[in-house]
């Protein structure tokens, strides 16, 4: 070892703005500089060497160059030693060192923000806003919030037991807050734990050397970090200790893994965020109403109702419903006792609760309680029943309205509150209310059999035909799902079924894009096995709605009466007979010509002639150009300004010389009858089929959405499919 000394073996540190400093970033674009100064050394044996040494960054890497530069990785505090050399390449440990310290430009910590600066909860009621700002280096993974509780009575909504009514319970939770854009409403939901979404932070050094954020488009920037935030809600309900929350990352996973030989640094980051409140009582609150549900879930404050009693509903099947008291912000009262309400069912739809004029009768409903399903719920604000309607008078649907009263009491004080009440409004429908049939699902098959029993022996056989053969394979007045009606649509529509792109079934089409090996036009259902009835109906209300109508014949050139006088099919737009001497004809009102040798009809464009030289003079010398008389028909004239020029585009088959005279030899006029047939063409709707109950009229308004005619189809097979019925 070499005997020179290193007392005056410095080294200088330098960050990335040129000046002398011991601290920098573990950034890319911020880094350190270590400049060896090695000392001439007189009266020794062997020199230093200037130009080679060593650089131990602390960190377990090296540099070998007298001006070397580093970044480092991780943040923390790093000792740098040099180690120098002889003229002879021993190695020459310096005593000198130095301490660098490496931070993050970006921080591992999060903030709570509150909107009043102080949590304020109300029994059952969300808190106001709390903001969740978290940020992370670039090298760690964005982390979740955490929290936890301390002094409440209640359970997290995630540790209650499994149950589907647990919205009933008396519980806490966190909540975030989503805008729903299909119900342009907000919904609240359960968080187990803050996720938040992260937004990637750059940065650079600008003009005067100072580090600050940058783009992501921008090439000098380097990612630096992440940040996120979000925006949450407290809910508990009633207590009496304060109520005490903490927030957290999970320490555990701060700290990368470092390379060997490095120690992460414990550096300070608030990692726990405590927030402490009291719990305003519900009989702070004003009750308002009674709520029905279906399940017990309600739209809490400004929430739609996520599970509201359909509107739309079938006789003879129990409508199970769930009460609630509210308070005047639309909260769900727990901590209330409830007594037995009192209910009445009204026809039609009313907001008056108690409308004598329209009760119906209780032969015609029943309203049973279902209160021991819900033993296991320590509550009991809560009123579970079930509603059954049928009149069996009328085939038709009928709206109704179910009221409730009671009367509930605090927790705390047995006085019973004021009374309030609740409705709810909903349409009660015949099973297969609705329906539409496809064409050629009208086949009569027990029919089509007695039909072909020829022998006299088979005649009184009604036992066979009617209850055997009929009972299998149906008469026209079965469903479309009998199996006669079902060979027959198969067997008579296989094209449109199968190979028609507008009309066909889902697994056709799916069939015709794999042939195309274009599987991306339509969805992928080969794992879905729905239900005959379910399948059929979703079959049909895929097809556009266009092809699923159909259109009217708009056909008017009906004109061949085929020797009827009553024109009641064939004929419909041949009018009277005109006489062609004295017709004046008005623009636009077209005339039929009937070719007396040909036996044809041919309409006739009354556009045509409106230059006509002959038009009717209206007694003041001018003449009306919209009119003129049927009779200058006449010889084509080589000049188009003269009576009947160009035979008024009519083309009629003519002599070469002719008057009206001689056109009445060969043609008889008749005015023309506008009107239609109006009957459906195409579409897979069969209108004339009398188990059809959807009327073509009914615009696609009355058809698609909530509770419209298609709803109500699908609820009606899903029922069936499900044996509700």
């Amino acid at each position: 070892m070499s005997n020179i000394k290193t007392d005056y073996a410095l080294f200088d540190v330098v960050d990335y703005k040129g000046e002398s400093k011991l601290s920098s970033y573990n950034l890319d674009i911020t880094p350190l500089t270590f400049k060896a100064r090695i000392p001439e050394e007189k009266g020794t044996d062997i020199p230093l060497n200037d130009q080679k040494v060593t650089f131990d960054f602390g960190d377990g890497t090296f540099g070998h160059n007298v001006s070397s530069t580093h970044v480092y990785e991780y943040p923390g505090e790093y000792t740098v030693r040099m180690i120098i050399r002889d003229c002879k390449n021993n190695s020459v440990l310096a005593s000198y060192s130095t301490s660098v310290q490496i931070h993050d430009y970006i921080i591992n910590t999060f903030t709570v923000d509150l909107q009043n600066l102080n949590l304020n909860l109300s029994a059952g009621e969300f808190s106001t806003p709390l903001t969740i700002n978290a940020q992370t280096p670039f090298y760690q993974d964005f982390q979740d919030i955490f929290y936890s509780t301390s002094g409440c009575d209640f359970k997290n909504y995630f540790n209650l037991p499994k149950n589907r009514f647990n919205s009933l319970e008396k519980y806490f939770s966190i909540y975030e807050k989503n805008y729903l854009p299909t119900l342009s409403s907000y919904e609240y939901v359960e968080l187990e734990k803050i996720s938040l979404s992260s937004t990637d932070i750059y940065a650079r050094i600008n003009s005067d050397g100072l580090l600050v954020h940058g783009l992501s488009s921008s090439l000098s920037s380097v990612y630096v970090g992440s940040s996120g935030l979000k925006e949450i809600f407290v809910k508990t309900d009633d207590q009496d200790d304060p109520f005490n929350i903490s927030f957290f990352k999970d320490r555990n996973n701060i700290f990368a893994n470092s390379l060997k030989g490095y120690k992460n640094n414990n550096y300070t980051n608030n990692f726990n965020i405590s927030l402490s409140s009291l719990v305003g009582a519900t009989s702070a609150q004003t009750l308002s109403a009674i709520k029905f549900t279906s399940n017990g879930i309600a739209g809490e404050s400004i929430e739609k109702e996520p599970f509201a009693v359909s509107k739309t509903q079938y006789k003879d099947l129990g409508i199970p419903f769930v009460l609630s008291p509210v308070s005047n912000d639309n909260y769900t009262m727990k901590a209330l006792s409830a007594g037995s309400p009192n209910f009445i069912l009204l026809s039609g739809a009313t907001s008056n609760v108690w409308n004598a004029d329209n009760i119906v009768q209780s032969t015609y409903y029943t309203i049973s309680s279902l209160g021991n399903t819900l033993s296991s719920i320590d509550t009991d604000f809560w009123y579970r029943g079930v509603l059954t309607f049928n009149d069996n008078l009328s085939s038709s649907s009928t709206r109704l309205t179910l009221s409730a009263r009671n009367q509930y009491a605090f927790n705390t004080n047995s006085s019973l509150l004021s009374t309030v009440n609740g409705l709810v409004t909903l349409t009660a429908y015949p099973k297969n209310y609705y329906e539409f049939y496809k064409h050629n699902e009208n086949f009569d098959f027990e029919r089509t059999i007695k039909d072909l029993r020829f022998q006299e022996i088979l005649l009184d056989k009604n036992i066979f035909f009617d209850d055997f053969i009929g009972t299998i394979f149906g008469d026209v007045s079965s469903r479309y799902d009998i199996l006669g009606k079902k060979l027959y649509e198969k067997i008579f529509n296989f094209v449109s079924n199968n190979a028609d792109i507008d009309l066909c079934d889902i697994s056709s089409l799916i069939s015709m894009a794999g042939m195309t090996d274009d599987y991306g036009i339509v969805f992928d259902r080969s794992l879905a096995q729905e239900p005959a009835e379910v399948k059929r109906f979703l079959d049909i209300l895929s097809v556009n709605y266009n092809k699923f109508r159909g259109g009217k014949n708009k056909f008017e050139e009906n004109f061949d009466p085929k020797g009827t006088t009553t024109k009641a099919i064939y004929g419909k737009n041949l009018g009277e007979e005109i006489n062609s001497l004295t017709y004046e004809i008005t623009a636009g009102d077209d005339l039929v010509a009937y070719e007396k040798y040909s036996n044809t009809y041919l309409r006739l464009n009354t556009f045509q002639p409106l230059s006509a030289l002959s038009a009717v003079n209206t007694g003041t010398g001018a003449k009306n150009t919209n009119t003129y008389m049927l009779s200058d028909y006449s010889t084509e004239v080589s000049n188009a300004s003269l009576s009947g020029g160009n035979n008024w585009g009519w083309g009629l088959i003519l002599p070469s010389t002719y008057t009206i005279d001689t056109v009445n030899n060969f043609y008889d006029f008749y005015s023309l009858s506008a009107v239609y047939d109006d009957t459906v063409l195409s579409g897979l709707i069969d209108y004339e089929n009398g188990l059809t109950t959807v009327s073509f009229s009914d615009p696609l308004s009355s058809l698609e959405g909530e509770n419209n005619i298609f709803d109500i189809i699908i609820r009606n097979s899903l029922f069936s499919s499900l044996s509700l019925f």
